[in-house]
């Protein structure tokens, strides 16, 4: 009947409205198989061991992989690529660019983890290992708490050699509980990125022992946020210098740790300004400047190119000045610093406060004369005269510039006059013979 076919065609219509909403069912994967189809499937997948695979693996679905058990690849491939969907991760490790034996990562080979869009989170203890770049950000969402490693593996002194650890280039990325090693430069941060790393649980540890602790490149920005209450602040370490600012901004905001070897610096700032946002490259923030930390060198400077020409900062407590053409800074160890100007008495007084120690100033090298100096928006200097020569009334003139007979135009006007003569003279020639004719 009528009355039949519309209820079955009703009832259809209700199934097809449910069937997407029920949730698919936990899978146990034990090999790159069953891995491999519950990815494409989506859902809850649960490692029951560790798995190797031989072929990329993409997710473009909202996947759980939990299990406290590896995936692993070996060679140069990039090991997952998140697409899009929500991903969590509460496992082993992702390890890629692996030896035949399981047994180190190669130096420059494979990428672990690539995300180029959706949300992925990392749960409890989860690891992100190779021997080329542990995790690339081109876009979406990443947060949590993973440990992020790349490059060789020296097992006698536990350092890296190549690799790194962590590239941002899009997207949003809040970690926490970050800990981050590699041979090269460990947090890269390219085409005007941002990073935010939250040291709430006072875990925060970035080294780097060939490279960079962290590289901000040309528009981007690393926010660091430490709680001055936490005994441990976040640790920078880089073997060439803690922080290095190419053209990219960094937001300090509490006591940080930072640390480089005896032949690199704390900060290095290559270009003053922020080059997208034409902002300050360093903001310091709260009542910290530097200090020394568990875990860090005594090894502490900051180096300015001496060929930039125009260098900004923000300081929120007035601690920077400008002097003798240096950056200058008074320097509490464990806490902050002071300006040099400031009366002994005065020192004391901010540095006692703070449970902390005068150590006296630092400097930086001796800026390039063309440089010029902004704190908090305040043009602290001007350069020198010979850096910006003023032309003389007679240049300052436009003038009207006669051209030549030989120029290009005068040459222009030569050949099409010539091709009209010889139109004409053809024409007139014609002419006359047919008249002679």
């Amino acid at each position: 009947s009528k009355e039949m076919k519309k209820l079955i065609i009703i009832s259809i219509f209700i199934l097809g409205m449910i069937l997407p909403n029920i949730n698919v069912k936990a899978v146990d994967v034990s090999n790159e198989e069953e891995l491999r189809n519950a990815i494409q499937q989506g859902g809850d997948i649960t490692l029951t061991e560790d798995i190797e695979v031989t072929q990329p693996l993409v997710i473009d679905k909202d996947v759980n992989i939990s299990g406290y058990r590896d995936i692993l690849m070996q060679g140069n491939n990039t090991l997952i690529t998140v697409n899009s969907g929500n991903v969590t991760f509460n496992i082993g490790t992702l390890g890629a660019g692996l030896n035949s034996n399981l047994s180190n990562f190669l130096k420059g080979q494979g990428k672990a983890l690539v995300v180029n869009g959706g949300t992925v989170k990392f749960y409890g203890e989860s690891y992100v290992s190779a021997g080329n770049v542990g995790l690339e950000v081109n876009g979406g969402t990443v947060t949590g708490s993973p440990g992020i490693y790349a490059g060789e593996i020296n097992y006698d002194n536990g350092t890296y050699s190549g690799g790194r650890a962590l590239v941002v280039n899009g997207g949003k990325v809040d970690l926490d509980k970050l800990r981050i090693a590699s041979g090269g430069t460990a947090l890269t941060l390219n085409k005007g990125s941002n990073i935010t790393l939250n040291n709430e649980n006072g875990e925060i540890y970035i080294d780097s022992y060939e490279g960079n602790g962290i590289e901000v490149n040309d528009g981007s920005v690393v926010n660091i946020i430490s709680n001055s209450e936490h005994y441990n602040p976040p640790i920078i370490f880089g073997s060439q210098n803690a922080i290095y600012l190419n053209g990219g901004t960094a937001d300090l905001n509490g006591q940080v740790g930072l640390s480089s070897s005896s032949a690199g610096h704390g900060i290095y700032i290559n270009k003053g300004i922020n080059t997208s946002t034409k902002g300050d490259v360093l903001n310091l923030k709260n009542d910290f400047i530097f200090g020394y930390a568990e875990g860090t060198t005594p090894n502490f400077s900051i180096y300015v190119n001496p060929d930039i020409t125009e260098l900004r900062v923000t300081d929120e407590k007035g601690f920077f000045e400008l002097l003798d053409n240096k950056l200058n800074f008074g320097f509490c160890s464990n806490t902050y610093s002071v300006l040099e100007s400031k009366s002994e008495e005065e020192r004391k007084a901010i540095c006692s406060n703070l449970n902390s120690n005068y150590d006296g100033p630092i400097e930086s090298n001796e800026l390039g004369k063309c440089a010029v100096v902004y704190i908090n928006g305040e043009k602290q200097n001007e350069a020198d005269a010979s850096c910006n020569p003023v032309s003389n009334e007679e240049n300052n003139n436009p003038q009207v510039v006669e051209v030549p007979s030989t120029s290009a135009y005068a040459s222009i006007i030569i050949i099409v006059l010539g091709i009209i003569c010889v139109i004409v003279s053809v024409f007139i020639t014609r002419k006359m013979t047919r008249k002679e004719n």
